[in-house]
């Protein structure tokens, strides 16, 4: 194992066996100041866990780091996307913004009727702007 990869294991594997549980990575993430899921970084564990006996070896792990690592940089990118449909800036987008967003960027005209639809099904609080989280959560619905 290269020198690198010794020192991030050691950074990792607590109890020096090897192999990193699900606890030690957690404690690891969160003694760093990381909010992280411990179910899910449990099930992240799990899939790449080649013998199934609960822990990881290094090139699992850099697996595993690969994934958050791509997941933060696709969050970032939302983000971005929200922003630039945001266009005052109050960190929701109106059904104006929205509308205006689809026209410009997918070159898709919206009846008011349509753009209704759209609303009942991404503004959950029914506040009448889509909030970040409403977005992320129906990113999908506008691809």
């Amino acid at each position: 194992m290269a020198r690198y990869g010794k020192k991030y294991l050691q950074l990792f594997d607590h109890d020096e066996n090897g192999l990193i549980t699900v606890d030690e990575f957690y404690k690891t993430f969160t003694k760093n100041g990381y909010k992280i899921d411990k179910e899910e970084l449990s099930v992240m564990v799990e899939n790449v866990d080649q013998d199934g006996d609960g822990a990881i070896n290094f090139s699992e792990m850099l697996t595993i780091m690969i994934r958050m690592h791509k997941q933060t940089r696709e969050s970032q990118d939302l983000v971005k996307v929200f922003e630039v449909m945001d266009k005052d800036g109050n960190k929701r987008i109106s059904k104006t913004e929205l509308r205006k967003a689809l026209k410009l960027y997918a070159n898709k005209k919206v009846s008011s009727e349509e753009m209704d639809k759209i609303m009942k099904e991404v503004d959950f609080d029914n506040d009448g702007y889509i909030s970040f989280s409403e977005f992320a959560n129906c990113v999908h619905l506008f691809k």
